[in-house]
């Protein structure tokens, strides 16, 4: 799923792609729906990553005074702070955001020898057998094959978004060879680590139901203070990690916002003249910054009435995004089937290419599967997963936006141009935007 993205490299990814691929004939309706999807999608996933930051700051001081009574509106009011941060950051201090994301790498290698040498040394450890043959079937379902299939979502959801360096492809230098190094080594390194980790906690989590239950919302705080035996240390490796997460907001930020300045340059958002804007001073996309930023704002608010209303809305980004990476991949597999001719970048997947992409297409959709169903059974208000309705909606949405708007003068994706921004080397993109323009 992730090594065929590195074929290409393209601020408008996913969408970019879909309108190379497409029939020549419907390019125009399909990318319009791909843009929607993934605008909406990586809005939900900013949205769930301040969501998460803000909480866990919230959960610190759960377990650190007693006296305090959590209410919603305190972890909305910390979402602000948060989207305050990222925002002054991404606009007024954006040529700080390299040795930002530069440490926060190095706070991510740090923070996991520290955390993982803490708990390895002090927690109680359960026997390799519990931890690599018992099986825990807490959603209630009757089959544990179906229960590990559902299990699968918290997993995807810590390995979506690695398309996020692509939307940054016009800003980073040589993006056609750099990009792809930089996926391939995210997760290769990061899925060395978080395998690591997940062992050493799988050893050292204790009792289970008592982890789950902790009231701080969050069970590795509550591992990392029966580990520690000490709330202040355990506050201490906590806020290990939402220094990372403040790091991973300020790219994901910087990401969002330049696919959403892509999108509406195109003309496919509502007021697109307005928010494809350039600031000529700070030479960054403001007004698509502050738009992401509202929107995460705006959606805030609806915490303060019901987190399970919230949280309807966050689990469009993990559903969402795996479609819209389902959408090109598909198109790419047929191209490749008629021996299509396909202008690639300079890393190429050679005659593996067409097997790795059938891989993707089918666990893309093994994954799309199960993602809308809900965690746990019985199905109520609480345990229902609104995934497959909100998407349902968002593609309603589109649909009717395209028939008003989109369908009178929407052509598809522009050739990318100097908007502002600093202009890299894109070759691949042009020379796909040519061999497209031949075709139709």
């Amino acid at each position: 799923m992730v090594v065929w993205n590195v074929e290409l490299t393209s601020r408008k990814a996913q969408y970019h792609w879909t309108y190379m691929f497409a029939p020549p004939r419907f390019a125009a309706f399909i990318t319009w729906m791909q843009g929607w999807i993934t605008v909406f999608a990586w809005q939900a996933t900013a949205t769930s990553v301040v969501y998460l930051t803000a909480t866990q700051i919230q959960g610190l001081i759960i377990l650190n005074h007693a006296s305090y009574v959590p209410q919603r509106w305190h972890g909305t009011l910390l979402m602000w702070a948060v989207v305050a941060v990222l925002f002054s950051v991404n606009v007024w201090a954006v040529r700080l955001l390299p040795l930002l994301e530069m440490v926060g790498g190095a706070c991510h290698v740090v923070f996991f020898i520290i955390l993982l040498v803490t708990l390895v040394t002090l927690a109680p450890h359960s026997s390799a057998e519990s931890v690599f043959t018992d099986f825990v079937n807490g959603g209630g379902w009757s089959s544990d094959g179906v229960s590990w299939c559902i299990g699968l979502l918290m997993v995807v959801y810590c390995f979506v978004g690695f398309d996020g360096t692509l939307h940054l492809a016009e800003e980073i230098k040589d993006s056609a060879r750099t990009v792809p190094r930089v996926i391939i080594l995210t997760i290769v390194i990061n899925g060395i680590l978080a395998f690591a980790f997940l062992i050493a906690l799988l050893f050292c989590i204790g009792d289970i139901s008592e982890v789950l239950s902790t009231a701080t919302g969050y069970p590795i705080i509550a591992i990392f203070e029966v580990a520690t035996g000490s709330k202040a240390a355990a506050t201490a490796m906590e806020c290990g990690l939402i220094i990372i997460a403040f790091a991973s907001g300020f790219a994901l930020l910087a990401s969002v916002s330049r696919l959403t300045f892509a999108f509406a340059r195109d003309g496919g958002m509502p007021f697109s003249a307005f928010f494809a804007f350039v600031d000529p001073h700070y030479h960054v996309p403001t007004r698509s910054i502050s738009l992401v930023s509202i929107v995460i704002v705006l959606l805030s608010l609806i915490n303060i009435g019901s987190s399970i209303a919230l949280n309807a809305i966050l689990s469009l980004s993990t559903l969402a995004l795996y479609i819209s990476y389902l959408i090109p991949i598909t198109l790419l597999v047929l191209k490749r089937l008629r021996r299509e001719k396909v202008t690639f970048g300079p890393f190429s997947l050679g005659r593996f290419g067409l097997w790795i992409n059938l891989y993707a297409l089918v666990f893309g959709i093994f994954i799309v599967i199960f993602l809308p169903f809900p965690v746990a059974t019985p199905v109520n208000a609480t345990t229902m997963n609104y995934a497959g309705p909100v998407f349902l909606g968002l593609v309603l949405l589109a649909l009717v936006d395209w028939v008003v708007r989109g369908r009178h003068y929407y052509a598809g994706p522009t050739r990318e141009e100097n908007v502002g921004l600093e202009q890299t080397n894109d070759e691949p993109d042009v020379a796909m935007r040519d061999e497209h323009t031949k075709q139709g």
